[in-house]
C-alpha cells in the first residue's frame, strides 16, 4: 500500500518498501511528516544533553509501564562499544545511559527485521554488561544492565506488545538475577489499540507516527508530548538536520527494499525448485528443501559478487558457518 494511501486510510505511518527519492522526502518534511523511528531524529530527541528529562521519561515509561518509581537521574554514555569485540564484532547502540543507582540503560531502535534480532539482542546486552569489567575487576561490582529495544515490526507472535524477559528457573519462575533484562516494544501492535491509557502507551502511540491533530486532548496537553512535538518543529527548521534526515532515510528505505528483494527471490526460486522435487518426495518436503536450495543459490550469486559473509548471513538468514562453506564451494 503507498503511502497516500495508507495516510488517508488513517494509519500510522511506517517506512514503505520501495525505493525513494531526496524529493520525495522533502516533500514529506514540507507537511510535518516525521518517521519518528528513524535513527537521526531519534537520537535528535532523546540523545543530547538538554533532552535528558524527555529520555529519563522515556525510559521509566518503558521499564515501569506501571508507574512504579523509576529511574531518578543518570548522565549519556558513549554510545559505541568499539573495545568490546566478539569474532570480530563491533556493537553499535543507539543510546547508552548510566542512571544514578548504577543500572546500565540502553535503547536500541530497529526498523529492519533481521532474522536473527533475537540473538542480536542478547549480544548486545551481553557485551554492555561484559564493557563493565576492567582488568583485575570483581564481578560483585557489576551493575544491572537493561537492554530496550524498540522495533518497527513483530518479533513475536500473541497480541502483547510489550515483552520483558530475565534469568529464571524454567520450571518455577524462580529469578535468578535482575541484572541482565532484555525488554521489547513491539511498535505496529500498538497502533492496534485503542486510546492511550498510560505513559507507555503515550511514548508508543506518538513513536508510532499519530499526528498530533489525531491524539487525544490529554496526550497533546501532557509537558513532554508536547516537548517533544515541539523539538519536532524545531528539527524541521533546521536545514542542516533535515539533510541528515534524509539520507539516512533514504538508505534505511534502499537498505529494506533491497532484503525484501532477495527474500522475495529466494522464496520464489525455493517454491520452483520445491515444487519439481515434490513430485517424487512429496509437495511438503520438496517446498521446505527447494527453498533452502533458493536462499543457497542467492547466497552463492551475493558471494561471487563480493558481498561480505556477514551481510549475506544477514540477508538470508544463514548461519556464519553455512556461508563460510558455501564461500569455499565457490572457490572449488
Amino acid at each position: 500500500m503507498e503511502d497516500a494511501e495508507r495516510e488517508r486510510n488513517g494509519e500510522l505511518i511506517g517506512p514503505a518498501l520501495g525505493p525513494v527519492t531526496a524529493g520525495q522526502i522533502e516533500a514529506d518534511l514540507e507537511r510535518g511528516k516525521i518517521y519518528r523511528l528513524n535513527d537521526r531524529f531519534f537520537k535528535f530527541l532523546f540523545g543530547r544533553e538538554e533532552r535528558k528529562p524527555l529520555f529519563l521519561d522515556l525510559v521509566n515509561a518503558l521499564v515501569f509501564p506501571d508507574g512504579s518509581a523509576g529511574f531518578t537521574d543518570f548522565e549519556y554514555a558513549n554510545r559505541e562499544l568499539s573495545a568490546a569485540r566478539v569474532e570480530g564484532k563491533d556493537c553499535y547502540l543507539d543510546i547508552v545511559a548510566n542512571m544514578a543507582d548504577g543500572t546500565q540503560v540502553e535503547v536500541e531502535v530497529q526498523v529492519r527485521n533481521w532474522n536473527d534480532y533475537l540473538q542480536r539482542s542478547a549480544y548486545y546486552l551481553s557485551t554492555l554488561h561484559a564493557s563493565q569489567m576492567g582488568l583485575g575487576g570483581s564481578y560483585l561490582d557489576l551493575k544491572r544492565t537493561v537492554s530496550i529495544h524498540i522495533l518497527a515490526f513483530s518479533l513475536f507472535s500473541g497480541e502483547r506488545f510489550r515483552r520483558e524477559f530475565c534469568l529464571c528457573d524454567v520450571e518455577s519462575g524462580e529469578k535468578l538475577s535482575d541484572d541482565l533484562k532484555l525488554i521489547y516494544l513491539e511498535v505496529p501492535k500498538y497502533a492496534s489499540y485503542g486510546t492511550p491509557r498510560n505513559r507507555l502507551e503515550y511514548w508508543l502511540m506518538y513513536l508510532a507516527g499519530m499526528e498530533a491533530k489525531k491524539m487525544p486532548e490529554a496526550m497533546v496537553k501532557d509537558p513532554m508530548i508536547g516537548e517533544a512535538l515541539n523539538l519536532e518543529k524545531l528539527f524541521l527548521q533546521s536545514r542542516e538536520e533535515r539533510q541528515r534526515y534524509i539520507v539516512s532515510y533514504k538508505a534505511m528505505r534502499d537498505a529494506m527494499t533491497r532484503d525484501e528483494t532477495i527474500r522475495r527471490v529466494a522464496r520464489a526460486e525455493g517454491e520452483a525448485r520445491g515444487e519439481a522435487r515434490g513430485e517424487a518426495r512429496g509437495l511438503a518436503k520438496g517446498l521446505n528443501e527447494g527453498e533452502a536450495k533458493g536462499i543457497a543459490a542467492t547466497a552463492r550469486r551475493m558471494l561471487a559478487r563480493g558481498v561480505s559473509s556477514e551481510q549475506v548471513a544477514d540477508f538470508t538468514g544463514l548461519s556464519p558457518d553455512e556461508v563460510e562453506a558455501l564461500r569455499v564451494g565457490i572457490g572449488n
